[in-house]
């Protein structure tokens, strides 16, 4: 079998790129954080959410692909990626999809995937009216009533590290009712304000602030509070605290603490009224928030593109693109489907792990400091034609001749551990001799023989013919391929971090090397 000239494999080559450190020792500090934030079990996170039955195999236009394109979506947020499309991150094509409603923009999700719990927006959450309306990941951390407060001797933040976390904390303040209270007795100081407690945790490093009920002092009180401050969208005007926050329903906070094997947080309310003293808690939950003040598009056809804009005055205007197809086949009929008709096709490896590596690149990229821009678009459609790519490439977001190159994943977590086919290479001198520098660094074997045929197959094509340098990421087939059998237990998410670690390297020699066009 024909292949490029690439070391060959060694057997301890997985113990060897999970160290993710690059042979070269004048590697720069940012990417070596960036190539460490490469994580399998984040990788594993992503495979098993897209690849769920309940998304019903993700075909183009259908509610399981919006389900995904959202995920998708709430995910770049949280990584500060920049919306480019037409439509915030959106790019619609085809029949225009229809506006959705506020429930259909704001989430709260908590947990692991596959046991993941949503919570319905307005029934089980609302958020406050000066809440940033902005996307929010990180673990959860119970911190008592969220008060600080030095000249009452009080502080739930005690000895708690809630940088880049999410912090959970009761309503109100300790021993509300009680006139021997240290909070100017039973009088309600400034610490009981919401907003207040929001200041504070953000001043504490948190990424967002949810809040329950004080069941202790307001027994017998049912469902979200009907108080102003929790109004939702916000006005046009009005001033956020800067990070996310909701007040959540009595039912969601007993489901939170269902999530971390308890009944409730009562036990932990009681010490702190009878005490008069901090109980907090970090709970390790991991959990995710987006709240929206416009509803956003739902459901139709629409690639999703994410901008992570360049340093260098002149050169943040040329763009290097990563892509991968987020839709599959659905329930498979006699067109697209090689076995089980009817039932769902999850599309794990086609293309839940190239859209998997896609998202963990958005969080990878967070500190890397790169001249060019740099655009991760999850294309919709592919699997009816290449339709998302077409529509880009006829329509590009970017001027498409700034655009020095395009590396496209399709199917990255099956067959051979260390191999990947790849298409697209001979036809630009700068891009190969990327590809043989950063595979020989991971010990990634890279396959060519037979790859002809499959180039014009994927998503980097329709922009290859519009002069734009590309090359194509393919695991190869395998018995699952378009079947109902194509699920997530069978994905190596091993091999998925060495391809998005090799992904990522190109990115940034590409965006700081010399250009491919030229």
């Amino acid at each position: 079998m024909r292949r490029l000239l690439f070391p060959a494999l060694l057997a301890c080559a997985f113990v060897r790129f999970t160290e993710a450190e690059p042979a070269d020792p004048r590697r720069r500090a940012d990417l070596l954080d960036s190539i460490k934030r490469v994580d399998q079990l984040t990788l594993r996170e992503h495979i098993f959410f897209l690849a769920n039955d309940n998304m019903e195999g993700r075909e183009t236009g259908s509610a399981g692909a919006h389900k995904a394109a959202m995920y998708v979506l709430e995910h770049y947020e949280r990584c500060g990626m920049k919306p480019k499309g037409t439509d915030g991150f959106f790019q619609p094509f085809g029949e225009a999809p229809k506006r959705g409603e506020l429930k259909d923009g704001n989430t709260i999700r908590f947990g692991k995937a596959p046991k993941l719990t949503t919570l319905d927006y307005e029934a089980q959450f609302r958020p406050a009216k000066f809440a940033a309306p902005r996307g929010a990941l990180g673990e959860i951390v119970f911190a008592g009533f969220g008060i600080e407060a030095p000249e009452f001797a009080y502080n739930d933040y005690a000895g708690l590290k809630v940088e880049g976390k999410i912090v959970l904390a009761y309503d109100h303040e300790p021993q509300e009712a009680s006139e021997k209270s240290a909070f100017d007795g039973a009088k309600p100081t400034r610490y009981s304000d919401i907003r207040v407690k929001a200041e504070t945790a953000k001043a504490r490093g948190a990424v967002a602030l949810l809040v329950m009920r004080d069941a202790a002092n307001h027994a017998g009180e049912k469902g979200i509070p009907d108080d102003d401050e929790l109004g939702w969208p916000p006005p046009a005007d009005a001033a956020d605290v800067g990070i996310p926050v909701a007040y959540l329903s009595d039912e969601a906070a007993g489901s939170l603490a269902a999530a971390t094997g308890r009944k409730d947080f009562g036990g932990f309310l009681k010490k702190i009224d009878e005490t008069g003293k901090p109980s907090s808690l970090d709970l390790k939950l991991p959990a995710s928030l987006r709240l929206s003040a416009t509803p956003p598009l739902l459901g139709g056809q629409k690639n999703i593109i994410a901008l992570k804009e360049g340093a260098d005055p002149e050169l943040k205007n040329e763009y290097v693109i990563l892509s991968a197809h987020y839709d599959h086949v659905g329930r498979g009929n006699k067109q697209n489907s090689l076995g089980g008709l009817g039932k769902i096709h999850n599309g794990a490896d086609d293309n839940a792990s190239g859209t998997s590596g896609l998202m963990e690149l958005a969080f990878a990229l967070q500190p890397l400091v790169h001249k060019r821009s740099i655009l991760l678009i999850n294309f919709d459609g592919e699997e009816a034609g290449l339709l998302g790519s077409k529509h880009f490439a006829g329509s590009p977001t970017v001027p498409i001749d700034k655009i020095v190159a395009i590396l496209n994943m399709d199917m990255i977590s099956r067959n051979k551990p260390t191999a990947i086919n790849v298409g697209g290479i001979g036809r630009n001198a700068r891009i190969d001799q990327v590809l043989k520098t950063v595979s020989a660094r991971y010990g990634l074997t890279m396959d060519t023989d037979g790859m002809d045929q499959y180039l014009q197959r994927s998503d980097q094509w329709p922009l290859m013919e519009k002069g734009v340098p590309g090359v194509f990421f393919f695991g190869g087939m395998h018995g699952d391929y378009h079947t109902d059998g194509d699920d997530p237990e069978k994905s190596n998410v091993m091999k998925m971090k060495l391809i998005t670690l090799v992904c990522l390297v190109f990115l940034d020699e590409v965006a700081n090397g010399e250009n491919p066009r030229k």
